[in-house]
């Protein structure tokens, strides 16, 4: 059985088009498209078009408000986070987020034979989430897997089966396991049948 986390990719939940600026362009500009796109973000690219960085709302906090520089003074080029941390449109969006954990950042440049392509965050992942959880819910009833009632929900701590801290930890047959594991759960359950 595959659940619908197996299924989903970068591409299905990615924004696209991507808003882009030059590493010329001042932090001026670069908040100016950022309020005018409503975005958090900004990929930077080089002369060659090739993404080479990101300017977001904090590195804008930080490097230039914090520092009391004046943002038509300052090039995103100075500003950038680099490297810029990329994904492949056809990777699933649980390898993204693990990534994204990994690296401790909230946003992927996804790109394909190196051209930009889309930028996926965790905000455009958590818009699915609550489907995806429906989903989970619905296939562990089917299989006769114990559910939590909706007054217990979820709980932090440490998860009873891989050990590792989760804010989403649910009671599942008188253990609380986290997310990841729970579809493990599930999975299991499927080839067992």
């Amino acid at each position: 059985m595959r659940s619908l986390t197996d299924e989903l990719l970068v591409r299905d939940v990615m924004t696209s088009p991507v808003i882009e600026g030059g590493e010329e362009e001042t932090a001026e500009l670069i908040a100016e498209k950022m309020t005018r796109y409503k975005v958090g973000a900004i990929i930077i690219t080089g002369n060659d078009g090739t993404p080479v960085g990101i300017v977001t709302r904090t590195d804008l906090v930080e490097k230039v408000v914090s520092r009391n520089i004046l943002p038509r003074d300052i090039k995103a080029k100075e500003i950038m986070s680099t490297p810029l941390y990329t994904v492949e449109p056809e990777e699933k969006i649980d390898e993204a987020l693990r990534k994204m954990n990994k690296l401790k950042v909230s946003r992927l440049a996804v790109t394909y034979k190196n051209r930009l392509v889309g930028i996926v965050s965790i905000n455009d992942i958590l818009r699915v989430t609550p489907e995806i959880l429906e989903i989970v819910r619905e296939n562990m009833r089917i299989r006769g897997i114990t559910l939590p009632s909706s007054r217990e929900g979820y709980i932090e701590g440490y998860c009873d089966s891989c050990g590792e801290w989760s804010d989403m930890l649910l009671n599942v047959d008188g253990q609380y396991l986290c997310e990841d594991c729970r579809i493990e759960l599930i999975k299991r359950a499927g080839e067992e049948k």
